[in-house]
């Protein structure tokens, strides 16, 4: 069995999913509409100079994650960033979903039972809200 032809036919079947049909419609929507874009990038911007921050060891204040949770509040607002949020985030949970059948598959069997009780505690919980916010 070709490991790497299994995996061009999981990619196939995943961009034939309904959930990443979606997301591609959803991401072909926001190019179409300037405003949205715009909106979309300088919230990007914004929440990468927040990580760069986190990662130079400079704490994130309160403010600042305010303002974020703010930014993406009005950010739902637009139809077209909503849509790619939700289909961002159902496209998510079926990766999240393959992923675990991929490490259920390839797991190796536990040497005791202590590591089983830790396996168990360690699942892959598939997220249940439609829409992630900051501080949420």
């Amino acid at each position: 069995m070709d490991v790497l032809a299994k995996a061009q036919e999981l990619a196939e079947a995943l961009g034939q999913s309904s959930e990443y049909q979606r997301l591609k419609q959803a991401r072909e929507t926001i190019e179409q509409h300037e405003s949205a874009k715009i909106m979309l990038r300088n919230f990007s911007e914004k929440q990468l100079e927040l990580q760069k921050q986190q990662l130079d060891g400079q704490p994130i204040t309160e403010s600042q994650v305010e303002e974020l949770r703010q930014l993406y509040e009005v950010l739902l607002i637009n139809p077209y960033i909503r849509e790619l949020f939700e289909a961002e985030f159902q496209f998510s949970g079926l990766m999240m979903e393959v992923q675990e059948v991929l490490t259920k598959a390839i797991s190796l069997k536990p040497l005791d039972d202590d590591q089983v009780d830790q396996k168990e505690s360690q699942q892959i919980i598939k997220p249940e809200k439609k829409i992630w916010t900051p501080g949420s």
